[in-house]
């Protein structure tokens, strides 16, 4: 990395921080004023982005605007329209021994937040979280990835012509850029990719003192339970396993399906497949293509760990991999073991639910959990047993397009929380005036003190705090 922007780079927060701090804190309609900016960028350069992501994913149009474009403006206009509720400072007001206490309570911005996007949803994921660090108050850096050139290039030019480097900047480059910004003096960093490369921000980050935020991934379970099988319900996760080729961090990695039901759901695993994507389904436009050489390799070799009930084919030239069904995968292997966000689909066979539960197949901390099933107990057993954040029943994907539900991972999914008001709560930190009105001075608060004080105090506690 050249001197000159290592240098640049090592100003930024300083810069961002000393302007905020200086100029003032945002009120409630100078951040919505940046947030509408932020939309009119999004609407002005629309068809620059679907472009942008088709070059980098292959991207369907549809699916490009539902799942980047339509939840990045749904989220500004539910924060626009509460942001003033969420930023009113809460006063009260207490009668204790001696005083009367006045506490007031407000959000207060970090200052200078680094947020660094992931390819897998190159817009959505990279500006999701700067509507929340906008609507705190906060300054930011964003480093889109490098996996995802095309977006991260016009996110650059786009982004950096509008704001002020003091407000918000787009920095691209490589993993060494990162690196180099993960180090640097940020109030807040804000990460969205792999659990490995997770562990190294937040061990450069301890290094600074600098409190972060995790989105990760994990193996989500996908369970259809003896009475959840439908034709329906099989669309639905096909549907969701195999939106942007499966590269989505809350697909279903994993189907785990009652016995009596497994033969018929591969039958209508393949006929929906068949039905959403024909049967050349490298011809479809409606289907995307991995990301990067790396990751195609890593899908291919994890999709030979079992048998391939549908599908299979691949491209390297063409960075494709058919939308894929295997089974009879061994106990152990990768496949069962690794997140595999790809167009690949394993399926395993239970014949008891809480044998299942306690296998110890299904990961308990993924990113979210996903049952099929009309058995109360059989979904409250599962909701119990997983401690990821979010469950959802019946349906896959949807919940993460809400702004009225925080999205967030626990364990080796990730910590901390972000969508709507949980976004602007992660950006921002409770900041207390507490002041005191004596009415009375208590001298055996003091020392020296005595035995009897302590007896008093001791029957009085409640009334001094």
């Amino acid at each position: 990395m050249p001197e000159d922007d290592r240098a640049f780079l090592e100003a930024l927060p300083v810069k961002q921080r000393e302007d905020l701090f200086s100029s003032g804190l945002p009120s409630k309609e100078a951040r919505i004023k940046r947030l509408h900016q932020l939309k009119s960028v999004l609407l002005e350069n629309e068809g620059a982005f679907m472009e942008a992501l088709h070059s980098d994913l292959g991207k369907p149009a549809f699916e490009a605007f539902s799942s980047e474009f339509a939840v990045l403006l749904n989220e500004i206009d539910h924060v626009c329209k509460h942001l003033g509720k969420w930023s009113r400072p809460v006063s009260s007001h207490h009668l204790k021994m001696g005083y009367v206490e006045r506490v007031k309570r407000k959000r207060h911005p970090y200052g200078s937040v680094l947020i660094i996007g992931s390819w897998n949803y190159p817009l959505q994921l990279t500006l999701m979280p700067a509507i929340g660090a906008i609507a705190a108050g906060n300054r930011c850096v964003i480093k889109p990835s490098e996996h995802a050139p095309a977006t991260a290039q016009l996110l650059k030019e786009v982004m950096n012509h509008t704001f002020s480097t003091e407000q918000l900047h787009v920095v691209t480059g490589d993993a060494q850029t990162a690196h180099f910004l993960t180090s640097s003096s940020f109030d807040l960093i804000f990460f969205t990719g792999s659990g490995q490369t997770g562990k190294r921000v937040a061990e450069q980050a301890a290094k600074q003192l600098t409190p972060v935020i995790l989105e990760l991934g994990g193996k989500n379970p996908c369970v259809i339970g003896e009475t959840g099988f439908s034709k329906a319900a099989i669309r639905e996760i096909v549907w969701g396993k195999f939106l942007n080729a499966g590269q989505t961090c809350i697909a279903p990695d994993t189907l785990f399906v009652h016995q009596s039901i497994y033969e018929k759901t591969l039958t209508e695993l393949s006929a929906s497949i068949l039905a959403f994507y024909g049967d050349r389904p490298q011809e479809s436009r409606d289907y995307g293509r991995i990301c990067h050489d790396a990751h195609f390799e890593k899908v291919v070799k994890l999709m030979g760990q079992g048998k391939v009930r549908h599908g299979g084919t691949h491209d390297r030239n063409h960075l494709f991999i058919a939308p894929s069904v295997v089974t009879d995968m061994e106990p152990g292997s990768s496949i069962l073991q690794e997140e595999i966000f790809g167009p690949v689909l394993p399926v395993i066979p239970f014949s008891d639910f809480d044998t299942l539960l306690s296998s110890r197949m299904i990961q308990r901390d993924a990113l979210t959990g996903y049952i099929f099933s009309k058995n109360r107990d059989e979904i409250l057993l599962f909701q119990e047993h997983m401690q990821s954040p979010t469950i959802s029943v019946n349906q896959v994907i949807h919940h993460a397009a809400s702004p009225l539900i925080a999205f967030g991972g626990k364990g080796r999914s990730g910590y901390g929380a972000y969508h709507g008001k949980a976004g602007f709560l992660a950006f921002s930190y409770e900041k207390t005036d507490f002041r005191a009105y004596h009415y009375l001075h208590l001298q055996q608060k003091y020392p020296p003190y005595s035995d009897q004080n302590l007896k008093v105090l001791k029957k009085i506690r409640k009334w001094l705090f």
